[in-house]
């Protein structure tokens, strides 16, 4: 994978440059909590990551926004499906956890993910924000100390198109101003990251967890700093 000509670099958000804190299912379990539900959190991070992998969102609701809104609810009603009592106002439970999601006290950054951007900008390169979220991950941003670390937010609910799609890639090319082959892609998801942003012609990093077993002849790395090894 050639890199001399890279010139700008984005990121995913979720599982990239965030992990929800503490997880999932302890913020599901506290939220829950106040609307009388005592649910264990470990049964509500198994019915999460369980919803998480069945539920596509509904590409018949245009409106991304709408779209967001209704996936997310979808899998909040799949992940206490199999649990009781089952809450007796499931819309407003939803509505606080929506709500919960946005706050930045709830993403915990990855250790080496400001220092490395830094350290990027300051090398010369365009850094942005490239996911598939609504407009809640600009309070994240914004509450996490990242607003000056990016040129750019590319949102998928504004834009209308989700990575993998070409279209979002394209979007984010022409307004960074640059070839295809000037942008390098880092993300933890093969399908939507990496799969996504070669076909557009970028290169691609794809972050994984320690014990992950690499599945795709991309560059590999561990922690976000193991960037500026290479750029």
């Amino acid at each position: 994978m050639a890199l001399s000509h890279i010139k700008a670099v984005t990121f995913d958000a979720a599982h990239t440059i965030y992990h929800p804190h503490p997880s999932v299912g302890e913020i599901y379990q506290e939220v829950m909590q106040l609307h009388g539900l005592d649910y264990p959190s470990d049964e509500l991070e198994a019915g999460f990551r369980r919803a998480f992998r069945n539920i596509s969102k509904d590409t018949a609701i245009l409106d991304g926004e709408k779209r967001e809104w209704s996936y997310w609810h979808s899998i909040v009603l799949e992940s206490i499906s199999q649990l009781s009592p089952q809450p007796k106002d499931f819309a407003a439970l939803f509505g606080d956890l929506w709500n919960e999601f946005s706050l930045g006290h709830r993403w915990r950054p990855e250790t080496t993910a400001f220092e490395t951007i830094t350290q990027l900008r300051a090398r010369g390169y365009k850094t942005a924000l490239l996911t598939n979220w609504d407009h809640r991950v600009r309070r994240v941003v914004a509450e996490t100390g990242f607003a000056d670390s990016f040129d750019r937010l590319f949102i998928s609910s504004e834009i209308g198109h989700e990575k993998p799609a070409p279209e979002i890639f394209d979007y984010c090319r022409s307004s960074l101003g640059l070839a295809p082959e000037q942008i390098l892609h880092v993300g933890d998801s093969l399908q939507h990251d990496i799969q996504g942003a070669q076909a557009a012609g970028w290169s691609a990093v794809r972050i994984s967890e320690e014990n992950e077993v690499p599945t795709t002849s991309c560059r590999s790395i561990r922690k976000l700093s193991e960037l500026l090894d290479f750029l």
